[in-house]
């Protein structure tokens, strides 16, 4: 990594180098109005995807600091951003060659070969879960889901809807490995599985964790695609998805946070490092300050 992104209380973010002259800013993006709470950098590494407290999220092209468009429908803070893994840095390489947006701060139109100004060339395509579109996973502090199609940032947002009694709350979703799924951890102790294929469905699955859990915060698939691992207060869990004996625990306590908010967990691609941090984002939980790193080994 030659350098970071950081999001900042006053709705700037930062840009710094960390290999050459380390810890200087090179440049400060500048357009959300309340603290950013959520940062996700595109798999081309050319974009970066901004959530903040006022509700916008914005894609950055980072290229010249400008925004390339923005996605509107959130009612609430944003609390996560993921892109489908489907889409490798390739799949983007390509979309950016058919495609040329330019960047401003409406971020809607693209130049066309006579100098006058467009809509995106590829249009308002309709989303189709069938096929590998480059979408975006977004969710809210109020517990909205939202899925939008990157080429079509006219178009009003795909969702999921929650399951019945359940609490309007969410600060972390994942996809699974293969795109096919998502999770959405929830305030009663729960996680919401869905199926891409079924927009607009209720969740097919619903993992419920032990009743004094706590609510869950932080999620992450494991490259296995066989493993969930999900933070609530009490602990770290390792959770199987597949199918497990009825009186079998399905998941493993994994060590070392407990009676705190786990605020992210990140798994590396060849599933050797497991990290977690600690911290309640600005909501609601205690934070102990803590960061721990896990090596991963293969049960036998």
């Amino acid at each position: 990594a030659e350098w970071l992104v950081s999001g900042m209380k006053s709705g700037h973010i930062g840009l710094w180098t960390v290999r050459h002259d380390e810890g200087r800013r090179i440049a400060l993006l500048a357009k959300h109005k309340k603290p950013v709470s959520v940062l996700r950098i595109s798999p081309d590494e050319f974009g970066l995807v901004s959530g903040s407290w006022d509700c916008a999220v914005l894609y950055w092209d980072l290229n010249c600091g400008k925004i390339a468009r923005a996605f509107a429908g959130h009612l609430s803070q944003i609390s996560s951003i993921e892109f489908r893994p489907t889409w490798s840095r390739e799949s983007f390489a390509a979309l950016s060659a058919n495609e040329k947006v330019t960047a401003n701060d409406d971020a809607d139109e693209e130049s066309s070969d006579d100098g006058s100004e467009k809509e995106i060339g590829l249009g308002d395509p309709a989303f189709d879960a069938k096929t590998t579109s480059p979408v975006l996973l977004t969710t809210s502090i109020d517990g909205q889901c939202y899925l939008w199609d990157v080429r079509a940032p006219r178009t009003l947002p795909h969702g999921f809807n929650p399951a019945a009694k359940t609490p309007r709350w969410a600060t972390s979703a994942c996809w699974s490995i293969d795109g096919s799924r998502v999770y959405v951890g929830r305030r009663n102790n729960c996680i919401d599985e869905y199926d891409f294929a079924m927009l607009g469905a209720e969740p097919v699955r619903t993992l419920r964790l032990p009743l004094n859990s706590g609510p869950v915060t932080a999620l992450a698939a494991m490259p296995n695609g066989n493993s969930l691992v999900c933070a609530s207060t009490d602990n770290v869990r390792m959770w199987s998805l597949g199918d497990s004996p009825r009186d079998a625990v399905p998941f493993h306590i994994v060590a070392g946070h407990h009676g705190s908010t786990v605020s992210n967990i990140l798994v590396d691609d060849q599933a050797r490092y497991l990290l977690t941090t600690s911290g309640n984002r600005g909501w609601e939980g205690t934070s102990n300050n803590v960061f721990l790193g896990y090596e991963i080994s293969p049960l036998d």
